[in-house]
């Protein structure tokens, strides 16, 4: 029994290990995939969309009739169904064709927009939680400054100069540290919303240098706002084609059963006949009505199209941007690590080294460690950028050259 209660806090030492492993960017982004009932019902929608281009070759639901005579002579059951002309239903696929892809497009774009979305709540909890561990150590050294300052303006071995100035970058520095806090209090609320897990369970955060290739790849080539548009386009060009043949009038096929009591009444002499029909409109008003509506629906299919393509142009111009950002960004990531943080940390290191022999001034001393302070908190700010021109330019400028000169 001793044995067994001295497990226990090692048990819910090794459980609280495992909840506070750190979410990764990928882990929050495919979480956030599975558990969306909006993607998951926009999945299904493009399932019956795509459907639509077989079922369009299925009647309607058939009319059952029944009548009877006020004498009760005579009774009839039938049945009646509107059936399009097969050439129609043909020529009309291509548009159902177009709104099926629109509807796979539209889960892609919705599963881009809610990466987009999780990846700018998930980098600020990261940034923020990166800015609080630096600025934490930030405020401790400058304590550490300004505490070694004050007593050697006390003992005359500094000015006031020196000594306010220790102060004014402490205060600075402990502001900065509250403001990351703050922030990293609302972006976690955020975060966990949208996730839809309790508060507790987002406590720790990867900062990572960019996002996971197996999401870009997932992801595909193509913007939400591209995807839209793009499928806006075939859609108003579908509907600019067969704006004339839908309004071909359909077929009306029927067959009833007529029952005859009084049997001198019936026209065949039998008691039971049978009533073939077969009924279309005839368009002799087709100049006033017919005309109109077709060229109703061609017309407006060529607006949304040209609207879509336009819309398009730009959004392609927007993704170009956003493959120079991020290339830039990544360069300049590129550089802090393999120069500018380096020699930043190296000349901090031997401004305080000098700085405690005496042969450093105390303000060489605050502009080596703002150099430093500076740099860093670039660093951690330049991979949420990082993040952010990847997944607006999702691919390299050649690949979006290509998409581009195909529209």
């Amino acid at each position: 029994m001793s044995k067994f209660l001295l497990l226990i806090p090692l048990l819910i030492f090794h459980v609280s290990a495992a909840c506070a492993q750190a979410l990764t960017l990928e882990q929050s982004i495919r979480t956030a995939w599975e558990n969306s009932s909006q993607l998951k019902a926009q999945n299904a929608l493009a399932g019956i969309y795509s459907d639509d281009t077989w079922r369009r070759f299925i009647p309607e639901e058939p009319q059952l009739s029944y009548t009877t005579s006020d004498n009760n002579a005579e009774q009839s059951w039938g049945l009646s169904i509107a059936y399009p002309i097969p050439f129609k239903s043909l020529v009309l696929t291509q548009l159902d064709s177009a709104v099926a892809e629109q509807q796979r497009s539209e889960f892609q774009a919705q599963k881009y927009d809610l990466a987009v979305t999780l990846a700018q709540a998930y980098m600020n909890c990261a940034a923020d939680q990166a800015m609080i561990v630096f600025q934490t150590q930030n405020v401790q050294d400058l304590e550490t400054i300004a505490g070694a300052i004050r007593l050697q303006y006390i003992h005359g071995h500094s000015n006031q100069t020196q000594e306010i100035s220790a102060e004014l970058q402490l205060t600075q520095a402990q502001r900065d540290l509250r403001t990351a806090q703050d922030q990293m209090k609302t972006a976690v609320e955020l975060f966990a919303k949208l996730m839809g897990i309790p508060l507790g369970q987002a406590t720790d955060f990867e900062l990572p240098e960019d996002v996971p290739p197996s999401i870009v790849e997932e992801l595909g080539d193509w913007t939400s706002s591209q995807l839209r548009d793009k499928s806006s386009v075939e859609v108003g060009e579908a509907n600019r084609a067969t704006g004339f043949w839908s309004q071909v009038p359909d077929l009306n096929l029927s067959i009833a059963q007529n029952q005859w009591v009084n049997l001198p009444a019936s026209p065949s002499g039998l008691q039971y006949d049978y009533t073939f029909g077969v009924a279309v409109t005839i368009p002799i008003l087709f100049p006033f009505h017919e005309t109109a509506e077709a060229d109703r629906a061609e017309n407006q299919g060529i607006v949304s199209r040209e609207m879509a393509r336009l819309q398009l142009i730009q959004d392609n111009s927007a993704q170009q941007a956003g493959v120079l950002d991020y290339r830039r960004s990544k360069a300049r990531f590129t550089q802090l690590h393999s120069r500018d943080l380096i020699l930043a940390e190296t000349m901090m290191e031997s401004a305080v080294a000098a700085y405690k022999r005496g042969t450093l001034q105390f303000s060489d001393l605050m502009l080596a460690r703002q150099t430093y302070a500076s740099l860093k908190t670039e660093d951690i700010q330049i991979r949420a950028e990082i993040v952010n021109a990847h997944l607006i330019g999702l691919k390299n400028i050649e690949a979006s050259e290509e998409a581009q000169a195909s529209f």
